[in-house]
């Protein structure tokens, strides 16, 4: 073996993750050290001719960690490594951004976090990226089970940086053409996006000097990318985002850190507690145990005597606000990040997080600021946390939130359709309130918190979960917004910060952590997260992106101040002196304001609530929702298909004109339109009636439904759901206005195309498509029937359902309806 090959074995072995590990990683890089000088000293003069001090005369040194020599004149970048097989953490962030949410390059993103290392092959320094995702916990004891997994599982070399000078064991790299590379992969995000073929155009591309610093902990080095089109045109959004559409020019960064000390001690995930963090497989594992670890992601947090619970926090937690945050949001800002301060304090670590502002001059880039930035898009965006973390243990070195530009924006066009646009300072506050919660919000992904979209069910109980604003009707029925939005930590995030920052000696840390558990589910604290809340076929009417205590009672608020705030509907909305036709603006959030509650609700059909359950800690895994209960769920569900709760009034549909010249639409908040230039009232009725079929016929909804039918007395069952949607849609009302009888119509489309679009799709179940199949043939003969008699309006559509029927029973040709219009995102909760 090599000596190459054995200095990378000793370091890639002692790259498993257990906190010995981290020891051992740290033994072996300086046992690395200790003999590289020797070696390179031995071979540098007939290698490298020249020395690091007549190599760099007349270049600009910045000393640190990593120290640099810039070469301006030249536009080189030089580093000095002070031995070779030099280990460091290597962190990737875009440093500005494009400007666009749909491409998502945006500035302060945290792209890669790596243990690189820099490895000396004659006059070349190959920088390697450790794969740290497969290990072996026991490499110290048994160093050849850890070769095995070394030389199963390759490492990344991603650059070969040529030598230019060597003196005393430091060697002096030519760094410039890996700095100034397409690091952070913008070209090809560029490209996936439809925008444009572009390339890195190396004769305008630089290294940024103002923000390239070295200091003694960390070493930070930016550089200007600018990227050209190589062929084609350029997509729309760069055409409308550009200058000169033909190029543009980004700045991304690396920070150079330290491999850690090995007193941070990883700990495990809970999967009943909300964090997230790195999984990697431990090859040493027993057998009886998984391959797969979790370990959560956080701060290193420490006393000043750990074995006393009342010391001092020796390294508390500091966060920094940007600076750009223009005010008011950004005192609501630092308001809002303080949160955490209350639930560190009321965890028993007092005194453990900080809030300060980013002091004048500091790049936010910077490795030794945990920030809060800004965040500007041409639409509306994510606000996103994050953090760069050491990826063998979890560490985090420094959190970086992103707040979005426009959510303050969205939350007022909320507020001034539910409210009026009379200036007040009751606007202001309500967009502060949610200011403070969305930034409390981000900064506790940064901390390690994963999103918990149950904590509504317990009397908002976590800032990690989506909060819509608390609307309601008084007692006068006018609309209340007194308690929008939260004021301060939830329990749940208290007991969190309890679980995953709590300090305890090492004999006792685990039966700690399994009390603070314990005492959570006493007091009720579930979690459930991203994956339980966000996919269409969810289970749980108790998760959801957007929720209040619970889901009938968030509907049936919803519904209720959506139907007054229309009726108010008109120029009291907008400000004066603004064309009418901005109103529609503000309508959009208004029509579809109970879309997330629909959604909620809709999830009790065919439901199954469940818990991430332990063995032994007495939580129920799984119990399907009563029948019932799902029946009430129907009903309230089709109180929203009905003509009154799909209309629009003509006084609001007299003031949907078009734009003005020179207001430029934002289609993205807007309604699309088949009759343009009027307001399309039936695709907007189209839209939302298709948001409430398509949700409570979902396929896997449909197959529980069959299912769970066979587990209990008196079931929903998915014949009874469907003719129920048809007994509320298929029916004639010999009072209907021609209006009510046109929404009737659209919501009985709906329906019928939801059905058939089921019953083609060859990955639902088959006992479904079956009985949607039986369904139709008695729908069929309905709608034979119903084209003999009738307007004009009338006879067309049940002929024409009648003909699309027959086309799938008889020939299985599914037909192509004319598609629901796109919605407007509604609720303010991004793209």
């Amino acid at each position: 073996m090599s000596h190459y090959l054995q200095k990378r074995f000793a370091l890639a072995a002692c790259a498993a993750a257990t906190a010995a590990t981290a020891g051992c990683a740290s033994a072996a890089q300086h046992t690395a050290v200790a003999d590289a000088p020797r070696a390179i000293a031995a071979d540098s003069s007939r290698t490298v001719g020249a020395s690091i001090a007549a190599r760099t005369v007349g270049l600009e040194r910045r000393a640190g960690f990593i120290s640099l020599y810039l070469d301006p004149r030249a536009g080189k970048l030089y580093l000095e490594l002070p031995h070779d097989s030099l280990a460091a953490l290597y962190f990737l962030s875009q440093a500005t951004g494009l400007g666009s949410n749909p491409i998502g390059i945006d500035r302060g993103a945290n792209i890669t976090e790596a243990v690189a290392r820099f490895v000396r092959t004659g006059d070349r320094i190959m920088l390697v990226f450790e794969n740290t995702r497969y290990r072996s916990s026991d490499s110290a004891a048994d160093p050849a089970h850890a070769r095995t997994v070394m030389e199963s599982f390759p490492p990344s070399t991603v650059a070969a940086l040529p030598l230019v000078a060597s003196e005393g064991g430091r060697l002096l790299v030519d760094a410039t053409d890996f700095f100034l590379g397409d690091l952070t992969g913008v070209a090809p995000t560029v490209e996936r996006a439809g925008q444009g073929k572009y390339t890195v155009a190396h004769d305008r591309s630089s290294i940024y000097g103002p923000y390239t610093k070295a200091f003694p902990m960390n070493t930070e080095i930016d550089a200007a990318i600018t990227f050209t089109i190589a062929s084609g045109n350029p997509g729309p959004i760069m055409q409308s985002l550009l200058p000169d559409p033909g190029a543009f020019t980004l700045r991304q960064h690396v920070s150079l850190l330290p491999l850690p000390d090995n007193g941070y001690r990883p700990r495990a995930l809970d999967p009943r507690v909300g964090y997230f963090g790195i999984d990697f497989k431990d090859y040493a594992a027993p057998i009886q145990m998984p391959l797969q670890q979790h370990w959560i992601e956080r701060h290193r947090l420490e006393r000043v005597d750990p074995n006393d619970p009342n010391s001092a926090i020796r390294n508390p937690i500091v966060y920094y606000i940007d600076r750009g945050i223009p005010e008011p949001i950004r005192t609501a800002t630092k308001e809002g990040v303080s949160w955490w301060i209350q639930a560190f304090d009321r965890a028993g670590l007092k005194g453990a997080f900080r809030v300060e502002d980013l002091p004048e001059g500091v790049d936010p880039m910077d490795a030794r600021y945990n920030v809060v930035q800004w965040e500007n898009r041409n639409e509306r965006g994510w606000s996103v946390g994050g953090a760069l973390a050491d990826p063998r243990t979890g560490e985090m070195m420094k959190g970086m939130a992103r707040l979005d530009s426009h959510r303050a924006r969205t939350d007022y066009n909320l507020y001034a359709g539910l409210m009026g646009a009379a200036p007040s300072s009751a606007d202001t506050a309500f967009v502060l309130a949610r200011v403070r919660q969305v930034s409390a919000h981000e900064v506790g992904h940064t901390l390690g918190l994963s999103h918990n979209y149950i904590a509504s069910t317990y009397d908002r109980g976590s800032v990690m979960d989506y909060p819509p604003p608390r609307v309601s009707l008084d007692a006068n029925g006018n609309i209340d917004l007194s308690s929008a939005y939260a004021v301060g930590p939830g329990a749940y995030d208290v007991w969190a910060i309890h679980w995953g920052y709590g300090i305890f000696p090492p004999a006792s840390e685990q039966d700690s952590l399994r009390a603070i558990v314990a005492d959570g589910l006493r007091r009720g604290f579930l979690y459930l997260s991203d994956a339980d809340a966000r996919p269409a076929y969810s289970s749980d009417p108790r998760v959801n992106l957007w929720d209040d205590v619970n889901a009938s009672l968030f509907l049936q608020r919803q519904m209720d101040v959506r139907r007054v705030a229309i009726s108010r509907f008109g120029e009291r909305n907008i400000r004066p002196g603004e064309p009418v036709a901005l109103l529609q603006d503000r309508f959009a959030p208004l029509y579809f304001m109970h879309r997330f509650a629909l959604s909620a609700l809709a999830r009790t059909i065919g439901g199954m609530e469940y818990s991430i359950a332990v063995v032994g800690d007495r939580q129920q895994e799984t119990r399907p929702i009563a029948a019932a209960q799902q029946r009430a769920a129907l009903h309230q569900l089709l109180g929203a298909l009905t003509p009154a709760s799909l209309a629009i009034p003509d006084t609001v549909l007299t003031l949907m004109g078009p734009l003005p010249e020179g207001y430029q639409p934002d289609t993205v908040e807007l309604f699309g339109s088949r009759t343009r230039p009027a307001f399309d009232e039936l695709g907007a009725a189209r839209t939302l009636a298709s948001m409430v079929v398509n949700d409570i016929l979902q396929p896997e909804r449909t197959a529980r439904l069959v299912q769970f039918a066979t587990r209990e007395r008196d079931p929903l069952t998915l014949g009874e759901t469907i003719d129920s949607l048809v007994a509320a849609t298929w029916t004639r009302d010999a009072h209907d206005t021609p209006k009510y009888a046109a929404l009737r119509r659209t919501a009985r489309r709906a329906v019928l195309d939801r059905m058939i679009t089921l019953a083609a799709d060859t990955t639902a179940a088959q006992e479904v498509r079956a009985i949607i199949d039986l369904r139709l043939e008695t729908l069929r003969a309905v709608a034979r029937r119903s084209a003999a008699t009738g307007s004009d309006d009338e006879r067309a559509s049940w002929a024409s359902m009648a003909r699309d029927i027959g086309g799938w029973l008889d020939r299985h040709e599914v037909p192509r309806p004319t598609p629901s219009l796109v919605a407007p995102p509604g609720d303010p909760f991004g793209m």
